[in-house]
């Protein structure tokens, strides 16, 4: 009996353009976001890792596999998709608060550019 390879999982959120009345494609003002799941094969197992990627030939090569640790507390992806959605939340919780603390930024500069007096 052949053994399933096996599988790892890594959530990623994706915006697509929206078709714009010309026909052409353009940026939604609206976020148009999917949560989409990302599944890679594993294709060799080493003592502290895991070689992941897809399963397929581009221009005649097998595409480049990824590095996943097998004990580190942030990796790549998942050996389930629970554990991957965990991570995508934790991944998009952190960058809420790396982006809030840089709009914060912003805004105390652009108050400040705003106040300032220039002599020529």
């Amino acid at each position: 009996m052949t053994e399933t390879p096996q599988k790892f999982y890594r959530y990623e959120a994706v915006e697509y353009a929206s078709m714009g009345i010309d026909g052409e494609y353009e940026r939604s003002s609206i976020p148009n976001l999917n949560i989409e799941l990302r599944t890679y094969n594993l294709f060799r197992e080493t003592p502290k890792g895991h070689w992941i990627g897809y399963d397929f030939l581009y221009q005649g090569l097998r595409s480049h596999g990824k590095w996943v640790s097998k004990t580190a507390k942030k990796r790549y992806a998942y050996p389930t998709k629970q554990e991957a959605m965990v991570n995508f939340i934790k991944r998009n919780e952190y960058r809420i608060k790396i982006l809030k603390r840089q709009m914060w930024a912003c805004e105390t500069a652009l108050s400040k550019a705003k106040d300032m007096k220039i002599e020529d």
